[in-house]
């Protein structure tokens, strides 16, 4: 039997019990126990380390970073003056130029900007999954479904024994968007 063959009889099977969540569960759980195997993430080669962690922080202060791949260096520009030349000038009294901005001077410059807000919304939500307390657990669900829930979830994990493994877990999180950036722009 072709691959193609095998997955439209497995499709097939599971669409004979669709409406059976007991079936469905335990499909789920053979192949979670049996066959799927979590994929690693990429591993951020020792060159680009320093970098891509500098950057994560830069990002999560609200910054925008460029990038410059031949030399590494880094630039950070707040998100709100970063394309603005006039607003630039205007917030800090003096032009790009003045104010010794080298990024646009680089032949090879990636610009990498803040993850939108559903994407570290997605955060939050991976993050509840590594919650080993279930009330603590529900509680962080809650706060995610409730209005404001960026605030509600930070003050719920920074008033709690899980603030450090938040912060270590959204560094790790920021750093694998930012070397994901990186990886396609260097091709």
């Amino acid at each position: 039997m072709n691959k193609n063959q095998l997955q439209n009889e497995i499709l097939a099977i599971i669409r004979t019990v669709f409406d059976d969540k007991k079936a469905l569960e335990k499909i789920h759980a053979f192949l979670i126990a049996e066959i799927y195997e979590e994929p690693e993430p990429e591993k951020i080669p020792t060159k680009y380390k320093k970098v891509v962690s500098e950057i994560a922080d830069g990002l999560s202060a609200g910054l925008i970073c460029f990038f410059n791949p031949d030399t590494l260096e880094v630039e950070d520009v707040p998100k709100e003056l970063a394309y603005d030349p006039e607003e630039f000038e205007m917030m800090t009294c003096e032009t790009f130029e003045s104010a010794g901005l080298k990024h646009e001077n680089w032949e090879n410059c990636v610009a990498i900007e803040p993850m939108e807000s559903r994407d570290s919304f997605k955060i939050m939500e991976y993050f509840v999954d590594e919650v080993k307390d279930i009330n603590f657990q529900e509680k962080l669900i809650n706060a995610l479904n409730r209005n404001k829930p960026f605030a509600n979830f930070k003050y719920l994990v920074e008033n709690s024994d899980y603030r450090q493994q938040w912060f270590d877990f959204r560094q790790a999180q920021y750093e694998f968007y930012v070397w994901d950036i990186i990886r396609i722009n260097i091709g």
